[in-house]
């Protein structure tokens, strides 16, 4: 027997419930941790004596995300997160308007990132990733939006030297 849970269950697979939404969000965080560690070591090494490259980051975040899948497999199993009612989740409806701002606004983001570059683009990001939150304010999102965005890109040009996208803008 395991030791008794804060809800006065045992703890152990074999008495706690099956919570097989939270099992699969798990093995897909899994999935994707793997599948983007192999993605990783397709990258090229670095050279020279700092040995960091395009191969970091992704491997950081790789790693990552195979910790988190393992602890919400963890989690799932032993007894799942307390107080997350998947039925009540389930029963909520989902805003699919709210998906469909922010999921054109990642799409826009990626079409438009080249041609009319970094500062327009990211701009337009935040202000339809924002309608897709319920703001309405078009004209203050597309001001902060580019603020955020010109500061990033300024940080990245002229700080790091790394070239964003310019686009029509002549920054």
């Amino acid at each position: 027997m395991g030791q008794p849970r804060a809800h006065g269950e045992l703890s152990g697979a074999a008495s706690a419930p099956r919570h097989i939404g939270q099992i699969l969000v798990a093995a897909g965080v899994l999935a994707f941790g793997a599948a983007l560690a192999y993605g990783s070591t397709l990258l090229p090494e670095a050279t020279g004596y700092a040995k960091v490259g395009p191969r970091l980051m992704p491997t950081i975040v790789s790693g990552g995300l195979i910790l988190l899948g393992l602890v919400l497999l963890k989690e799932a199993l032993y007894g799942g997160f307390s107080g997350v009612d998947e039925s009540e989740a389930a029963a909520s409806p989902t805003d699919w308007r709210a998906i469909a701002w922010i999921s054109a606004a990642i799409i826009a983001n990626g079409i438009l990132m080249v041609p009319v570059g970094f500062v327009l683009s990211g701009t337009l990001l935040f202000v339809l990733a924002a309608r897709g939150f319920g703001n309405k304010a078009w004209l203050k999102n597309a001001m902060i939006g580019l603020v955020i965005a010109v500061v990033t890109y300024a940080f990245f040009n002229y700080g790091l030297g790394l070239g964003l996208p310019r686009g029509i803008l002549p920054v």
